[in-house]
């Protein structure tokens, strides 16, 4: 099964309005500990770029998985 980005962005768009705004980015990163899963780099790039919220959970990710790397070359 294939997620189309624009779909996924559309449907996040939509829910977000039902969160509050306080619980927005713990809902991105929840999201995002998913996606990264489903996603390839490409398409996760392109939909942690749809939001502030998601930019930053891409942003944490990325920054841990170069860490976990790190930590792996020691």
């Amino acid at each position: 099964m294939s997620i189309d980005i624009e779909v996924l962005s559309e449907t996040y768009t939509i829910l977000k309005q039902y969160i509050p705004v306080k619980d927005r980015q713990e809902a991105a990163d929840n999201l995002m500990s998913v996606l990264v899963d489903l996603l390839g780099d490409i398409d996760l790039q392109e939909f942690g770029g749809s939001d502030n919220n998601l930019k930053k959970a891409l942003k944490e990710y990325v920054e841990e998985d170069t860490d976990n790397y790190n930590d792996e070359d020691e």
